[in-house]
């Protein structure tokens, strides 16, 4: 193959199975997407259909529970074995999986055991939060009998292998784990012995399936925690195992809000964390491939790890959200295209803790079985001027011109990007800063006639008589009427990126929110003494969940970050800020610049200028509809375009 990731793009045989390529997908649980169905509904066959039809060699699936379904769990979606009626619905899963050319796969070991009463020990914290009671020999035949009666029924259905989530401090990876495991019969103690159960597990499906359905195991890597797993332990229990299994899927972590930066690795962790831990895997010696996971979507990248032997395949989750097509863009030699995930978690908040499942810069998620219905692909084709090279805007001009109309974006900025500007300023924003930069190129590249310095007027919009008009010009901060606050020592906290060396060494930022938090650990990274001022209790409260846990954890852990929540800010003075605590007692801040990230206020007056400039529609998009995340801009940008 003449292609530059020739590498990634081999096929790979393991056992009697050839993948077309190492690009796994990684499993999610999809608990959002359905309802209490105990089978996989339309919409989520199409998700993962969609990722078959995108060039994955392999889709592996989350969902089926190790046991009959008893009573309705309606905050996951589990889908039961047991019902020949329920098979049905699987068989087309993997027949939907195996019609684009990949292979099916289906995670097994998180629902239908984390939530139960039994862990490895006395008083481990589940998955729930709840303390366990040691797990009794029993449970444990029970639950590896579940194993294998559910690795049959899928192969019956066509499946051609099982992923066993053994990692990430779930209920075996408790028994691997000397932090976990303080049992003291023959399930505790040495490596051999924390193996027992894991073993019975694996022994018990290969009893079932013989040799026809593959068997992957992930484990964490390294546990990052004081006392538990170390790449050693992972190494020792793979080979313990090596001739049970057919991929070792090395991953890292355990499950709980301190570790979900390793669980999940975001712009706080090193880029590709996870492949020091699958190159230690490799050079072990095991006779198995090794699949890891962990932030892996650069194809270069993803190909140079491949090629260098540090893994034989790449497994991919949240990358594989953001572009579905990452594998036919790879076929195509198009790495460039390949849009950036930015590693916000909201495919994973949206799926577990929430009602529509969404990615921040991928529109279609959660939609994507109604699309076809749904979206409107006009054939009279318009003229559109779009005002404001933001996300919002860009999006709005990318999706306009792929459905064929003419589109002129202006932008009064010499650079497109918008608000994310800041994000070339912020090493944990690296993932938000290439977003940026590939959705600029992207309009450079397209058809779109992109207009730089130039601010629109409606006189000059309305004389070229475009047919619609789409305002994206965005939102201001808000200046809360705070007394001093217009003393030249207050800066707006998006104005503060790039002028740090301008703050001085002891910052007062007034305002918890996500930015407020984001812009105190930046600045406290680079070694500034920062006081951050919240009025509510809680900080941050509008982030995602996991977004929100991986900010806390980064500012309690920063030892230059005073945080002071229930403090309500009285006024400003050149080099100090005064606060009222929660019983009233007022207290003075000594500080060199005073930021205040008080929240942004749309620029709705300045879109409405436009509304009578085309001849036919006018639309308001992105934060100068209602200010909101990138998520909100690029949902009502697309929207928009597609309903045209």
């Amino acid at each position: 193959m003449n292609n530059q990731y020739s590498d990634l793009l081999k096929p790979i045989t393991v056992g009697r199975t050839t993948f077309r390529n190492r690009i796994f997908t990684a499993p999610i649980g999809l608990h959002s997407v359905q309802g209490t169905e105990p089978y996989p509904t339309e919409a989520v066959m199409t998700h993962y259909a969609n990722k078959a039809k995108g060039g994955a060699g392999c889709v592996t699936c989350g969902g089926v529970s190790i046991f009959p379904k008893v009573g309705e769990d309606d905050g996951h979606g589990t889908w039961d074995v047991y019902k020949h009626s329920n098979l049905n619905y699987l068989a087309q899963l993997s027949e939907r999986i195996h019609f684009y050319g990949a292979k099916a796969s289906m995670e097994l070991g998180v629902a239908g055991v984390v939530g139960g009463e039994y862990g490895v020990s006395d008083g481990v914290i589940l998955m729930a939060g709840n303390p366990a009671k040691e797990m009794p020999e029993s449970e444990m035949e029970r639950i590896a009998e579940g194993y294998a009666n559910t690795a049959a029924a899928l192969k019956e259905v066509g499946f051609d292998m099982v992923l066993l989530h053994f990692g990430h401090g779930l209920l075996v990876g408790q028994f691997l784990s000397p932090a976990t495991n303080k049992r003291t019969d023959q399930y505790g103690g040495s490596a051999e012995n924390r193996a027992r159960f894991p073993m019975m597990i694996i022994d018990r499906i290969r009893e079932k399936v013989g040799k026809d359905l593959l068997i992957e195991v992930r484990i964490s890597g390294c546990e990052y925690q004081e006392g538990g797993i170390e790449i050693e332990d992972a190494i020792k229990f793979t080979k313990m195992i090596e001739d049970k299994i057919d991929i070792i899927h090395v991953s890292a972590g355990v499950h709980n809000p301190e570790y979900m930066t390793v669980v999940h690795p975001c712009g706080f962790r090193p880029h590709m964390p996870n492949i020091p831990l699958a190159e230690k895997m490799k050079a072990s010696g095991v006779k198995i491939p090794v699949n890891t996971v962990g932030g892996i979507q650069n194809l270069e990248d993803a190909n140079k790890v491949i090629a260098e032997g540090k893994t034989d395949i790449i497994a991919m989750a949240r990358g594989i959200i953001a572009e579905t097509n990452i594998g036919e863009l790879a076929y195509q030699g198009r790495g460039e295209d390949v849009k950036p995930c930015v590693k916000c978690m909201r495919c994973h908040d949206s799926a577990v803790y929430g009602h529509h499942f969404s990615c921040t810069v991928n529109a279609e998620i959660g939609l994507e079985h109604k699309l076809p219905q749904i979206a409107k692909t006009s054939a009279d084709k318009k003229t559109i001027a779009i005002i404001g090279g933001g996300p919002a805007g860009i999006q709005a001009a990318l999706k306009c011109a792929e459905i064929g109309h003419s589109v002129t974006l202006y932008e009064s900025n010499s650079y497109l990007g918008g608000a994310l500007k800041f994000s070339e300023f912020v090493n944990f924003k690296k993932d938000l800063c290439k977003y940026k930069n590939w959705i600029g190129e992207q309009a450079l590249k397209s058809s779109v006639d992109v207009k730089l310095n130039t601010k629109a007027t409606p006189e000059d919009i309305k004389a070229a008589g475009y047919d619609i008009v789409i305002a994206a010009v965005g939102a201001e901060p808000i200046v809360p009427p705070i007394p001093g606050i217009d003393t030249e020592n207050v800066v707006m906290a998006l104005d503060s990126y790039g002028i740090e060396d301008k703050l001085g060494n002891n910052i007062a930022i007034v305002g918890g929110g996500q930015v407020g938090c984001e812009t105190a650990l930046h600045l406290g990274r680079m070694g500034r003494k920062i006081t951050l001022i919240e009025m509510r209790e809680a900080l941050a409260p509008d982030a995602s969940q996991t977004h929100r846990d991986e900010i806390i954890w980064e500012l309690n852990h920063c030892e230059n970050i005073t945080i002071i929540t229930s403090a309500m800010c009285k006024s400003i003075n050149t080099n100090s800020v005064v606060y009222a605590d929660a019983k009233y007692n007022e207290h003075t801040i000594e500080c060199d610049k005073i930021i205040v990230a008080a929240g942004m206020k749309s620029l709705t007056a300045s879109a409405e200028v436009f509304r009578e400039t085309p001849k036919e529609r006018f639309y308001l998009i992105g934060d100068c509809s209602k200010v909101a995340t990138v998520e909100q801009a690029v949902k009502s940008a697309y929207y928009t375009a597609v309903n045209i």
